[in-house]
Order: C-alpha cells, then structure tokens, then sequence
C-alpha cells in the first residue's frame, strides 16, 4: 500500500544525506491555481548550477532525471497552499500542502523537510475510500482536498476476477437442464468466492490504513459491502462508514462528505471539552511541554488560538536546526504522537490562546 503523504514526509526527513537534494516551498498565490514559469524558472536555474557542479556525471543525471520527474507531477491546485518539492540521486517527491509558506529553495546534502512535517500536524489526514463490487476509488484527504492514490496491484487483480466471475452470472443459460443449473451454480460460486476475496483485501487495507499509517479512515460506497468491510471493526473509533454514495461521484462531492463529516467531528469534540476550560488553569507553553514530556494517564486534548504563535526556543532553547521555529507546532506535533486532539478556535474564543486539557 501507498503510504500517505504525512508518513513520506516523515520518510524524507529521516533520510540521510545525500551527495545532492533539493527542496523547494513554491507557494501559489490566492489569484493563482499553477505556478508561474518565473518560479519554475528559476528553480530549474538553481539545480542546474547544483549539477554542474557536481563531480559524478551519473549521479547529476539521476539527479536531474528525479527532479524532472517531480515538476511533473505538479498539476493545478486550489490556493492557498504550497508545493513542496524533494529531488536527490535516487528520490523524488511534489507534493501540495494546504499551508502557504514563503519561497524557498535549499540545495545541499540533505532534505529541508521538517517545517513541512511538523506544519502537517495542524490539520486532518485521512485515508478516503469509496468501494463498490463494480470500481473502488483511494484518496488521502488533507485539509479541505482529496488527492489520489493509485491502488495496488493486488486489489487490481481482485477487482478484475469479481468482473469476469459476475460477467459469467449474467452470461449463465436461461435454460433450466442440468448441465445448464451446474453451470450456474458454478459461476454463482465463483462470484462469491471473488467477491469474499475483494471484500478480504480490502478489509486488510483499511486495517493497514488505522494500524500501521493511524490515520482514521473514512469508507464509502454500498452498505453491504461496508459491513463487510467493516467486519468486527466496531471498536475502531477511526473508522467512519458513510453509505449510499454512489460509485459515480465526483471528487468534489466525495470532498464535501468529507468536509461535512469532520466538520460535525470538530463540532462534536468541542462541545464535548470547551465548557471544562472554565474551570482549568492557566498554563505556560514550558509547563504544557514539560506535562506533555510524562506518560499520560489519557489522551491529552490542546486547545489553540488561531494566528497565536511563540518562539520554539521558549522549548528547545537556542538550538541550531531547530525542527520548526515556531513552538506551537512542537506542542501540536507531540500532542498528536501521543494519540491526542488539537483543536484551533477563533481569537476571544479562549480564556488563554494556549489551553491543554486531560480529559
């Protein structure tokens, strides 16, 4: 399976140096849905330089080969936001972020990929898909927008045998001899024994998807089938089924499910924690980052003004290579490790722009 964007970034940072990497921040401005031909322009201007001076003529090309593969992969996108670009020797990655950063662009021997990394932690990445015994459809949802993932091959083939076996069903002898009823029932069998497999590996997917990328997952399609699915999954607090979305539908109608249901989540949560802020105390970023460092005995739950930002060095002190220079992104990113919920809320909205809460 195709891991989802905030695990590749997360990849790329643990990346070890390499003889040549680039990452580039091409923000799109709010007018704009590409990148102008200046920006790309310009990048292409900086690796080239980067290449010639680069003393092993195979690994440049690999280079320029991987980077020409990644400015390929940049299509339109709705603004605001940011594509981030990473090319070494044997990696290449685009990817579109839902933040805007300034531009930026860093060559050397090893990614700039954090800031991205620990920035990802403020929204919502979920694993979409939309199943049916006809067409199944992957998206990874970040923020507002669904992007595409390409299905593996093993549930390609599985999804091809449930077509041919239904296609023999529907081409079985009206007739009613014999050799006719146990033609039937064999194709019958046959269906059911390709639609068990497809329903199996999807089932193992989306296990995969809560497990080992924990991230939740949204499933929808036909309800049979994601009962199916769903099969003993009731204890999955990361799993939303949404049934009787037709096959057919839009990304646009997919996204705005999707925006509906974590919307209502939001709505839920918050109503669920905010009248406790009344009775907590005040708390420093240094003693919520201190609390955070201890074993928890439940999930924490971190409250944020939006636009309120500190310096990381309230945290970390004066560190040199400092994973992001904001500290709210540091506590955001360890309330998520630890299986916690941040939730952003409008200026006045907060007795204090920074409220941690152990439910």
């Amino acid at each position: 399976m195709e891991p989802v964007r905030l695990t590749r970034i997360r990849r790329l940072s643990e990346q070890s140096s390499a003889s040549l990497a680039l990452t580039a921040y091409l923000p799109l401005p709010p007018e704009s849905a590409t990148l102008s031909p200046e920006t790309l322009q310009k990048l292409r201007e900086k690796a080239e330089k980067a290449i010639l001076k680069h003393p092993d003529r195979k690994e440049a090309e690999s280079f320029r080969t991987n980077l020409d593969y990644a400015l390929g992969q940049i299509t339109e996108a709705s603004p605001p936001g940011t594509w981030i670009l990473a090319a070494t020797p044997t990696l290449a990655e685009a990817l579109f972020l839902p933040f805007v950063w300034k531009e930026e662009i860093f060559i050397g021997k090893s990614l700039k990929v954090e800031p991205a990394l620990y920035a990802l932690y403020r929204t919502t990445t979920v694993f979409v898909a939309l199943a049916s015994e006809h067409t199944t459809r992957w998206f990874e949802g970040i923020g507002d927008r669904l992007f595409p993932i390409s299905l593996p091959p093993s549930v390609k083939e599985a999804l091809s045998q449930l077509q041919k076996a239904r296609q023999q069903v529907q081409n079985a002898p009206a007739d009613t001899s014999p050799y006719s009823e146990l033609f039937t029932q064999m194709a019958r069998s046959a269906y059911h024994m390709a639609l068990v497999k497809y329903t199996e590996i999807l089932r193992s997917i989306v296990l995969f998807y809560l497990h080992e990328e924990n991230v939740p997952v949204i499933l929808m399609g036909d309800e049979w089938l994601l009962e199916g699915i769903s099969k003993d999954m009731e204890g999955e607090r990361a799993l939303t089924l949404i049934s009787g979305i037709p096959e057919t539908s839009s990304v646009e109608i997919l996204q705005s499910h999707v925006q509906q249901h974590l919307l209502h989540q939001r709505q839920v949560l918050e109503q669920m924690y905010y009248p406790f802020l009344a009775y907590s105390e005040a708390q420093s970023p240094q003693e919520i980052w201190t609390l955070l460092q201890d074993s928890l005995p439940t999930s924490p739950v971190l409250f944020v003004e939006e636009g309120y930002s500190f310096s990381a060095s309230e945290l970390l002190g004066k560190k040199k290579g400092l994973p992001s220079e904001d500290g709210v992104d540091l506590l955001v990113a360890l309330v998520r490790e630890k299986g916690g919920t941040v939730l952003f809320l409008p200026s006045g909205r907060l007795p204090q722009p920074l409220m941690l809460l152990l439910p």
